[in-house]
């Protein structure tokens, strides 16, 4: 990268760090710990817990970094030509191709740039860390630059990935390892992602379990059905629905979430979204094998496909969407499982998926409006033959 046009982006972290610290201080409790001093240049490596961790690891370390950043920001005209001049971020394709950030990111480090980079590429569900791809260890060894691993702590209460409000409450980021390209190199890739789990990974509840704290806001409840796929009392999926106040199922299940994170209610036992989810994941490992009739599990109306290519986005289709446990399916159109290469959900739910012929698509509703897309990643999941596991 060119020296002025680096310089330039420093300058304006340095014009826009104060906007944005009081930006966060109106909507968190964060604390800034003191940071040890770090290399002139690093790949820092975060947990991923909420949509605003650009901003907590950024204002924590005070240091100017490229951060690589979901693919769609790229895609909304005025506002992603300004992004890209003023903080420049590196995009990287969810449910698609990784390759080219790989490459960029290991450009801007050999330029004498730091990175960020949230290994996850996915906000937690339920507070706990997300494995990350097997690959990253050996770009770390092969970037030869420094690495810094950094921890969130407090983020997942203060925004759940599947809440509608933020609330307030203890919210941090702490450097736990700062590590030298000679200690890296004598590392294996294997070793290098053992290191980075250990140092950012995380277990909300956990710590909230040990020494509760609370995360005071309004809403509490709404949109936990965007998580909470299937109802453990009648089995159905896609039946929870929530209010501000709580969330239910017409089979008589009910129940709340609390400014602790923890969950009461009638019809199921679980106190935390944590234990939720870990039913979940029981519920959809355990759904039959494909027989010789194709098994419905999800649909939505309304919905409409794009075509994603050079940062362009191309309406390819429109109607209702159904999942079996063999494909995808909007009208006409069909996208086998076996021959996808990944799908991924960003943010709360919008659904992006590649095909093993290079194609990239998104799924939105027509009017705009919120659906569950993390039903079809499980599906995708439990039933693809070749799905990347354990990264939503």
């Amino acid at each position: 990268m060119a020296a002025d046009r680096i310089r330039f982006h420093q300058r304006v972290y340095r014009f826009l760090s104060p906007v944005v610290r009081a930006w966060i201080g109106r909507r968190f409790s964060m604390t800034y710990p003191e940071v040890p001093e770090l290399p002139d240049h690093f790949l820092l490596i975060s947990n991923h817990v909420t949509n605003y961790d650009m901003f907590i690891v950024g204002l924590t370390l005070r240091a100017h970094m490229y951060f690589v950043s979901t693919e769609h920001i790229f895609r909304l005209g005025l506002i992603s030509r300004i992004i890209r001049l003023l903080v420049d971020p590196i995009p990287i394709a969810k449910g698609g191709s990784t390759s080219g950030a790989v490459l960029e990111i290991l450009r801007r480090l050999k330029a004498g740039c730091s990175v960020c980079l949230f290994a996850e590429g996915n906000c937690s569900w339920d507070g706990r860390t997300i494995a990350f791809p097997d690959a990253t260890g050996k770009m770390v060894q092969k970037s030869k630059a420094p690495l810094v691993t950094v921890r969130i702590k407090g983020g997942y209460f203060s925004h759940p990935r599947w809440a509608y409000t933020h609330r307030r409450g203890p919210l941090r980021c702490e450097v736990v390892g700062i590590h030298q390209p000679e200690e890296l190199a004598g590392m294996k890739p294997a070793e290098i992602n053992r290191l980075i789990a250990d140092e950012i990974g995380e277990d909300a509840y956990a710590a909230q379990l040990a020494d509760p704290k609370p995360y005071v806001g309004k809403a509490l409840s709404r949109g936990l059905e965007r998580t909470f796929l299937a109802c453990p009392k009648c089995g159905r999926l896609a039946s929870i629905r929530s209010t501000d106040d709580g969330f239910s199922c017409d089979c008589g299940l009910k129940g709340s979430y609390d400014e602790y994170g923890m969950l009461s209610g009638e019809g199921f036992d679980f106190r935390t979204v944590r234990d939720w989810e870990d039913w979940q994941r029981g519920f959809f490992a355990a759904l039959p094998d494909p027989g010789e009739e194709e098994t419905l599990y999800a649909s939505d109306k309304g919905m409409v496909l794009y075509a994603v290519s050079g940062h362009r986005m191309k309406e390819s289709a429109r109607g209702d969407l159904s999942c079996t446990d063999r494909t995808l399916r909007l009208g006409s159109l069909e996208f086998p499982f076996s021959e996808m290469s990944d799908l991924a959900v960003r943010l709360h739910g919008t659904v992006t998926f590649s095909m093993k012929d290079g194609s990239y698509y998104e799924l939105k509703k027509a009017d705009k409006s919120d659906y569950s897309g993390r039903i079809y990643k499980c599906l995708f999941e439990r039933f693809a033959p070749d799905a990347p596991h354990g990264r939503v």
